[in-house]
Protein backbone atom coordinates (compact mmCIF):
# COMPACT_ATOMS: atom_id res chain seq x y z
CA UNK A 1 0.00 0.00 0.00
CA UNK A 2 1.48 3.21 -0.86
CA UNK A 3 0.99 6.53 1.20
CA UNK A 4 -0.35 9.69 0.33
CA UNK A 5 1.94 11.82 1.43
CA UNK A 6 0.17 14.88 1.46
CA UNK A 7 -2.83 13.88 2.69
CA UNK A 8 -0.82 11.86 5.46
CA UNK A 9 0.74 15.60 6.62
CA UNK A 10 -2.57 17.60 6.36
CA UNK A 11 -4.04 14.96 8.83
CA UNK A 12 -1.30 15.04 11.26
CA UNK A 13 -1.49 18.71 11.22
CA UNK A 14 -5.06 18.64 12.06
CA UNK A 15 -4.60 15.58 14.80
CA UNK A 16 -1.40 17.77 16.12
CA UNK A 17 -4.02 21.07 16.74
CA UNK A 18 -6.37 18.61 18.71
CA UNK A 19 -8.92 17.26 16.31
CA UNK A 20 -9.32 13.95 17.64
CA UNK A 21 -11.71 13.19 15.01
CA UNK A 22 -9.15 12.58 12.09
CA UNK A 23 -7.20 9.74 13.78
CA UNK A 24 -9.45 7.19 12.35
CA UNK A 25 -8.12 8.18 9.02
CA UNK A 26 -4.43 8.76 9.93
CA UNK A 27 -4.40 5.45 11.06
CA UNK A 28 -5.57 3.91 8.36
CA UNK A 29 -2.83 5.81 6.63
CA UNK A 30 -0.23 5.59 8.28
CA UNK A 31 -0.37 1.94 10.15
CA UNK A 32 0.59 -0.42 7.43
CA UNK A 33 3.63 0.93 7.07
CA UNK A 34 4.51 1.84 10.47
CA UNK A 35 3.78 -1.72 11.69
CA UNK A 36 6.06 -3.07 9.09
CA UNK A 37 8.71 -0.87 10.58
CA UNK A 38 8.04 -1.91 13.82
CA UNK A 39 8.12 -5.59 12.77
CA UNK A 40 11.13 -5.41 10.83
CA UNK A 41 12.57 -4.32 14.15
CA UNK A 42 11.41 -6.26 16.61
CA UNK A 43 11.67 -9.32 13.95
CA UNK A 44 9.22 -11.71 16.50
CA UNK A 45 5.21 -10.57 16.03
CA UNK A 46 3.95 -10.55 19.74
CA UNK A 47 7.10 -7.83 20.59
CA UNK A 48 6.32 -6.07 17.23
CA UNK A 49 2.40 -5.90 18.44
CA UNK A 50 3.06 -4.26 21.96
CA UNK A 51 5.69 -1.86 20.37
CA UNK A 52 3.25 -0.80 17.32
CA UNK A 53 1.01 0.43 20.08
CA UNK A 54 3.60 2.02 22.37
CA UNK A 55 4.40 3.74 19.07
CA UNK A 56 1.17 4.99 18.69
CA UNK A 57 0.62 6.32 22.34
CA UNK A 58 3.72 7.89 21.99
CA UNK A 59 2.78 9.76 18.55
CA UNK A 60 -0.68 10.77 20.29
CA UNK A 61 1.85 12.34 23.38
CA UNK A 62 3.76 14.14 21.05
CA UNK A 63 1.17 15.65 18.86
CA UNK A 64 1.79 18.64 19.87
CA UNK A 65 5.31 18.61 19.07
CA UNK A 66 4.87 17.98 15.19
CA UNK A 67 5.96 20.71 13.25
CA UNK A 68 4.28 21.38 9.93
CA UNK A 69 5.82 20.80 7.15
CA UNK A 70 7.35 17.51 8.35
CA UNK A 71 7.36 14.21 7.00
CA UNK A 72 4.32 12.83 9.07
CA UNK A 73 5.95 8.63 8.52
CA UNK A 74 9.18 9.70 8.67
CA UNK A 75 8.88 11.84 11.81
CA UNK A 76 6.44 8.55 12.97
CA UNK A 77 9.41 5.93 12.09
CA UNK A 78 11.71 8.60 14.46
CA UNK A 79 9.38 8.58 17.54
CA UNK A 80 8.24 4.29 16.59
CA UNK A 81 12.74 3.69 16.92
CA UNK A 82 12.72 5.79 19.74
CA UNK A 83 10.26 3.46 21.70
CA UNK A 84 12.06 0.27 20.29
CA UNK A 85 15.52 1.16 21.29
CA UNK A 86 13.53 1.89 24.74
CA UNK A 87 12.18 -1.55 25.04
CA UNK A 88 15.82 -3.13 23.55
CA UNK A 89 17.48 -1.44 27.04
CA UNK A 90 14.63 -3.29 28.85
CA UNK A 91 15.21 -6.74 27.35
CA UNK A 92 18.65 -6.33 27.68
CA UNK A 93 18.40 -5.85 31.60
CA UNK A 94 15.72 -8.74 32.03
CA UNK A 95 17.27 -11.28 29.67
CA UNK A 96 15.05 -13.90 28.32
CA UNK A 97 14.34 -16.13 24.95
CA UNK A 98 12.59 -13.97 22.98
CA UNK A 99 12.55 -17.08 20.13
CA UNK A 100 13.36 -17.14 16.58
CA UNK A 101 12.19 -14.72 13.76
CA UNK A 102 10.24 -17.11 12.29
CA UNK A 103 6.57 -15.84 13.36
CA UNK A 104 7.75 -12.74 11.02
CA UNK A 105 8.42 -15.44 8.14
CA UNK A 106 5.24 -16.75 8.73
CA UNK A 107 3.28 -13.10 9.12
CA UNK A 108 4.67 -12.36 5.63
CA UNK A 109 3.43 -15.91 3.97
CA UNK A 110 0.07 -15.07 4.92
CA UNK A 111 0.34 -12.04 3.69
CA UNK A 112 1.88 -13.28 -0.01
CA UNK A 113 0.04 -12.51 -3.02
CA UNK A 114 -1.67 -15.74 -4.31
CA UNK A 115 -1.58 -14.48 -8.15
CA UNK A 116 2.07 -16.40 -8.31
CA UNK A 117 2.04 -19.75 -9.36
CA UNK A 118 2.91 -22.71 -6.65
CA UNK A 119 6.23 -22.97 -7.70
CA UNK A 120 6.83 -19.11 -7.29
CA UNK A 121 5.24 -19.46 -3.90
CA UNK A 122 7.55 -21.94 -2.67
CA UNK A 123 10.54 -19.85 -4.21
CA UNK A 124 9.12 -17.28 -2.54
CA UNK A 125 8.51 -18.64 1.00
CA UNK A 126 11.85 -20.03 0.67
CA UNK A 127 13.64 -16.12 0.46
CA UNK A 128 11.77 -14.83 2.84
CA UNK A 129 12.67 -17.19 5.44
CA UNK A 130 16.27 -16.78 4.79
CA UNK A 131 15.96 -12.90 4.89
CA UNK A 132 13.93 -12.94 8.03
CA UNK A 133 16.41 -15.35 9.50
CA UNK A 134 19.47 -13.04 8.73
CA UNK A 135 17.78 -9.90 9.29
CA UNK A 136 17.16 -11.17 12.93
CA UNK A 137 20.88 -11.44 13.51
CA UNK A 138 21.97 -8.01 11.77
CA UNK A 139 22.86 -5.32 14.63
CA UNK A 140 19.74 -3.04 15.40
CA UNK A 141 21.19 -0.18 13.68
CA UNK A 142 22.28 -2.02 10.96
CA UNK A 143 18.88 -3.53 9.72
CA UNK A 144 16.99 -0.26 10.82
CA UNK A 145 19.37 2.05 7.57
CA UNK A 146 18.60 -0.83 5.20
CA UNK A 147 14.81 -1.06 6.23
CA UNK A 148 14.63 2.43 5.66
CA UNK A 149 16.89 2.52 3.08
CA UNK A 150 15.80 -0.62 1.21
CA UNK A 151 12.52 -1.66 2.06
CA UNK A 152 11.03 2.07 2.98
CA UNK A 153 11.97 3.76 0.06
CA UNK A 154 13.72 7.01 2.07
CA UNK A 155 16.42 8.71 0.89
CA UNK A 156 19.97 8.07 2.57
CA UNK A 157 19.23 12.12 4.06
CA UNK A 158 15.57 11.38 5.13
CA UNK A 159 17.01 7.67 6.88
CA UNK A 160 19.67 9.62 8.83
CA UNK A 161 17.38 11.90 9.66
CA UNK A 162 15.05 9.34 11.56
CA UNK A 163 17.88 7.68 12.90
CA UNK A 164 19.39 11.05 14.24
CA UNK A 165 23.04 10.20 12.30
CA UNK A 166 24.88 11.67 8.99
CA UNK A 167 24.07 10.28 5.95
CA UNK A 168 27.49 9.02 5.36
CA UNK A 169 26.84 6.76 8.58
CA UNK A 170 23.75 5.53 7.34
CA UNK A 171 24.91 4.35 3.87
CA UNK A 172 27.51 2.46 6.19
CA UNK A 173 25.16 0.69 7.82
CA UNK A 174 22.83 -0.14 5.32
CA UNK A 175 25.75 -1.52 3.30
CA UNK A 176 27.35 -3.77 6.17
CA UNK A 177 23.61 -4.87 6.42
CA UNK A 178 23.23 -5.53 2.39
CA UNK A 179 26.95 -7.66 2.53
CA UNK A 180 25.67 -9.19 5.76
CA UNK A 181 22.49 -10.32 3.64
CA UNK A 182 23.95 -11.33 0.58
CA UNK A 183 26.39 -13.37 1.82
CA UNK A 184 23.48 -15.39 3.99
CA UNK A 185 21.41 -15.72 0.42
CA UNK A 186 24.68 -16.50 -1.39
CA UNK A 187 25.10 -19.36 1.00
CA UNK A 188 21.82 -20.27 0.66
CA UNK A 189 21.77 -20.98 -3.13
CA UNK A 190 20.49 -17.29 -3.86
CA UNK A 191 22.10 -14.82 -6.64
CA UNK A 192 21.41 -11.80 -7.57
CA UNK A 193 20.91 -12.34 -11.61
CA UNK A 194 20.58 -15.77 -11.76
CA UNK A 195 17.36 -17.03 -13.38
CA UNK A 196 15.13 -18.73 -10.53
CA UNK A 197 17.32 -18.45 -8.21
CA UNK A 198 17.86 -14.73 -8.32
CA UNK A 199 16.87 -12.39 -5.56
CA UNK A 200 14.36 -10.61 -8.54
CA UNK A 201 13.10 -13.76 -10.00
CA UNK A 202 10.30 -14.20 -6.88
CA UNK A 203 7.57 -11.79 -5.52
CA UNK A 204 9.21 -11.24 -2.46
CA UNK A 205 10.65 -7.54 -1.15
CA UNK A 206 14.60 -7.47 -0.85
Amino acid sequence: METNADQLDELMQRYAKGEDEVFEELYRLMAPRLYRFCLRLAMRQPEADDYFQESLLRIHRARATYLEGSNTLHWAFAISRSAYLDRLRYWRRRPEDLGSANDVAEQERVHADDRYSPESAVRARDLREVLTLELSRISEKNRAAYVLLKEEGLSVKEAAAVLGTTAAVVRQRAHRAYTQLRTALGAAGWKEHDDDRSWDAVPVRV
